[in-house]
């Protein structure tokens, strides 16, 4: 038995990929219109949730968890750089939270290999 997606579904689905960017894009704009660094902070909001949510498997080639990283570099830069341009004190909370997760992602390291030697 095959599952193969009729033309129907198929047409709806890219009609529903459709809306949703433009939806998302038209919120951008709005959110620009009102300022533009509360445009840029829901872009850079959206990187970073992409790359969080989105997990490649584990067999899956190096460069993938390579984009993966680098889009969540780019969201958090980028509300950090927003959070700069905003209040100076909010974007120096960004810069030490990031110190913090580098802390604690080397803290946690030591202990993995630890348990393989």
């Amino acid at each position: 038995m095959t599952t193969q997606r009729t033309s129907w579904a198929l047409a709806r689905e890219a009609a529903g990929l459709f809306l949703t960017a433009f939806g998302l894009l038209g919120v951008l704009v709005a959110l620009g219109a009102i300022h533009w660094v509360a445009g840029l902070s829901a872009a850079a909001a959206g990187l970073l949730a992409t790359g969080i949510l989105l997990r490649p498997q584990s067999d899956a080639p190096r460069w993938a968890h390579a984009a993966r990283v680098a889009v969540c570099i780019a969201g958090y830069g980028g509300l950090t750089g927003c959070a700069f341009a905003l209040c100076i004190p909010l974007g120096w909370i960004g810069v030490s939270l990031a110190v913090v997760l580098v802390g604690l992602g080397l803290t946690s390291r030591e202990h993995e290999t630890e348990g393989a030697a």
